[in-house]
């Protein structure tokens, strides 16, 4: 029997969180067929395994702890460890969930998978889809409970790299997943429009499904009464605007002396400094009228809800099951429609199943007289029944294909420079490929050692006729002899590979056998494995040992890609088409690279990520990337990287930005690099960097002195200003002495 798997971080009442309360609502919907047949993966979430049990005795529930150490696959595979995801934690979250239902898998076919857009928790497992089959026969749906990039785009945070590396994962779910499941076609327009989709890339692909079982519990919601608790029931975060819902209350009990009931807040899971801000909005005079209940059992909370007035203030929510439930329990519902989950196009109508307001404090006081004035009479929400995705969704997948007797050729292109040393173990590490079919185009740019001339000599002399010597009478750099390589290919596809670097013996077979199975996509991108210079390389033959270090990568970086490069390493398997038009920019004489991806990605190509470590990087004194560079220098090659590469529309309108992010980002790491130091080659500098050595322990702008000295100075001012005005005189005379001893 085929399965249906749901993949969750949180599972009400176990765990507070509108997707926990999704997925509650999906497990009491199902039909007894469909429980026996559904596993529940719970990820780092603590649940009552004998609770859940008793609730929902025909779901297997697998429960995934990514802090705790991962069992390691028995073949040939290379997993990085979770100290190698240095991006964000959650791409390491989906490599484990990957894992799990690998086993899954095992015990027999999935029809349906579902995960939540919070996080981009699907990352590994639809990559492991296009690269190697991977579950063959499962519709992979991503359900819209609220994601953290459109959190930040509804609410103020502080940024770091992580947050741009985690919106490029949840992006990536979203573009290569089967099927997006939305509340609404509102909400989906909402969603498609913070990521930029096409929307004929996007509709297509949509599913409308909210998850309950369609009977309302009651006919009619409960009067309004002077004395009825008015309740904020959204996440308590920025985004869901507690700072609006206490404006608005306080503005209705000193307009109406007659309401004397308490503004009731759910103000769980949150953080204290949060919650005492949002506290300090009501005024002295109220304090007893509000309750902020921040460790209320969940039934506790419905069973207040559902005999008050609850407010919903936020400005976005992918599901509203919160406001779904209340309404559906009988409480009287209150919505801000410029939230695209209450606005046009949904159920939710104004004086019918809830009353609206405008998004302001302002709206928001009138509204809250006008239910306890004129008590309107609501009834509970009707959500237009829709079957469930599995039965709904077409399957877009086509059959794998193994590969053929007559493999494409893969032309590697090998640029050497004065790196003879280590030329022939990279070329013997190449022809021992499982794959049959290559070319390597080995391109000397002019090499001037003795041992590289000699060794260059020898190959053009070989009797391989794989092995082709193309050698140029000019230096012209790095990114000119990998063009001249892509020139003289002849093969489908093309892999580019530096003389002193490896690759593993599977990398051209899993990846070529990707790329012919899914036409739409173009690069392939793997992690990068450091290993230092003189040590036993990772990968020997067949047998690959672990690494000092990683760098992992999410392929289209369309956001963290402007301030690092997340793209790819110099080293993928690229169709030979997309080499040809985005040709190696030879004016660069840094991060060409790093430049190429970039482009690509702007012009819409489309990269398979894999999860393994298929590329080795040999970390060396004297290498390209670990050159001491000085600050004027960095400055330049970033800068330059800006003015060439960048996406088009920070080109055409943000020209003054590129210039001070250059210089910002490329003088965070003026420092020359200790090659003595056993570590990886350095991401480019991010902007968290940047922010930290300015403004951390030690830097121009100490946040702790500066706020020591403001607040000293402060207190001066109010209490003895008689120091600060004694300073200044001082200071001037101090001034003037100097200035007279200098004339003399």
């Amino acid at each position: 029997m085929s399965r249906l798997v749901f993949v969750s971080t949180e599972l009400a009442p176990y765990t507070p969180g509108a997707v926990g309360r999704v997925m509650l609502n999906m497990l009491r919907a199902l039909d007894e067929a469909d429980r026996m047949r559904t596993t529940l993966v719970m990820v780092d979430a603590a649940v009552d395994a004998m609770a859940f049990k008793a609730a929902f005795p025909h779901v297997e529930l697998v429960e995934v702890d990514t802090r705790a150490p991962q069992a390691r696959f028995t073949d040939s595979r290379h997993h990085p460890p979770a100290s190698a995801y240095s991006n964000t934690l959650w791409h390491w979250r989906s490599a484990c969930v990957f894992r799990a239902l690998a086993e899954l898998s095992k015990s027999g076919p999935i029809d349906y998978l579902e995960f939540p857009d919070l996080g981009g928790l699907a990352f590994c497992t639809l990559q492991e889809c296009r690269l190697q089959g991977f579950l063959p026969d499962a519709i992979v749906a991503v359900r819209l409970h609220g994601s953290h990039t459109a959190l930040l785009h509804a609410e103020a945070r502080p940024l770091a790299i992580a947050d741009l590396n985690l919106s490029d994962l949840e992006r990536k779910c979203l573009r290569d997943c089967d099927y997006v499941i939305a509340s609404s076609l509102a909400v989906s327009e909402a969603v498609r429009d913070i990521f930029d989709f096409p929307a004929q890339e996007w509709e297509p692909r949509v599913l409308c499904h909210v998850p309950f079982d369609g009977m309302s519990l009651v006919t009619d919601t409960v009067p309004a009464s002077s004395g009825q608790a008015v309740v904020f029931a959204s996440e308590f975060q920025r985004s869901g605007r507690p700072d609006l819902f206490v404006r608005g209350v306080v503005g209705l009990m000193r307009n109406c002396p007659q309401y004397t009931g308490t503004m009731t807040l759910d103000a769980r899971s949150t953080d204290e400094a949060y919650r005492a801000q949002i506290e300090r909005l009501v005024p002295p005079t109220l304090v007893e009228r509000a309750v902020f209940l921040a460790h209320a059992e969940q039934q506790v909370f419905d069973a207040l809800a559902a005999n008050a007035t609850v407010v919903f203030p936020g400005t976005f929510e992918a599901a509203a099951t919160a406001a779904l439930n209340v309404s559906l329990q009988g409480g009287r519902v209150i919505l801000n429609k410029a939230n695209p989950a209450f606005g046009e196009g949904t159920p939710w109508l104004d004086g019918i199943n809830c009353l609206t307001f405008d998004g302001t404090p302002t709206g928001l006081v009138e509204v809250l007289e006008r239910n306890f004035v004129r008590n309107e009479k609501l009834v509970p929400v009707r959500h237009p029944e829709s079957p469930w995705p599995w039965l709904n969704a077409a399957k877009r997948k086509r059959a794998w294909r193994a590969l053929g007797e007559q493999l494409p050729l893969v032309s590697v292109v090998v640029p050497h420079y004065n790196l003879g040393g280590y030329l022939p173990a990279t070329l013997e590490n190449l022809i021992g490929q499982n794959y049959g079919n290559i070319e390597i185009l080995v391109v000397d740019d002019a090499s001037t050692d003795a041992q590289s001339v000699f060794g260059i000599e020898e190959l053009a002399r070989s009797a391989d006729p794989r092995i082709k010597v193309i050698r140029l009478a000019a230096n012209v750099g790095l990114a000119g002899a990998r063009n001249v390589g892509v020139r003289h290919a002849t093969g489908p596809y093309v892999l580019t590979l530096d003389a002193d670097d490896l690759i593993h013996p599977r990398f051209l077979e899993v990846g070529v056998a990707a790329l012919e199975n899914n036409a739409e996509f173009d690069i392939l991108v793997t992690p990068a494995g450091y290993f230092i210079d003189g040590d036993v390389p990772p990968v020997v033959g067949t047998v690959v040992t672990p690494c000092r270090d990683y760098a992992m990568f999410s392929g289209e970086a369309v956001v963290a890609g402007l301030l690092e490069n997340r793209f790819s390493t110099a080293t993928a398997l690229f169709r030979r088409s997309a080499m040809e038009r985005f040709p190696y920019l030879e004016s660069l004489s840094c991060y060409e690279d790093w430049s190429l991806f970039m482009r690509m990605c702007d012009a819409g190509l489309r990269f398979i990520v894999t999860t393994d470590a298929f590329f080795f990087y040999r970390k060396r004194r004297n290498s390209m990337v670990h050159t001491p560079r000085d600050l004027a220098r960095r400055r330049i090659e970033y800068s330059d990287l800006l003015r060439t590469s960048a996406p088009a529309s920070l080109r055409q309108k943000s020209r003054q930005l590129l210039v001070g992010l250059g210089s910002a980002v490329a003088g965070n790491q003026s420092e020359a690099v200790d090659d003595s130091v056993v570590a990886p080659p350095r991401m480019e500098p991010t902007a968290e960097e940047l922010i930290s050595g300015l403004f951390g322990s030690g830097g121009q702008y100490d946040e702790q002195i500066v706020f020591a000295s403001l607040k000293a100075s402060r207190w001066l001012e109010r209490n003895a200003p008689w120091i600060i005005r004694g300073g200044v005189l001082a200071a001037r005379w101090t001034w003037q002495a100097y200035r007279f001893v200098r004339r003399k």
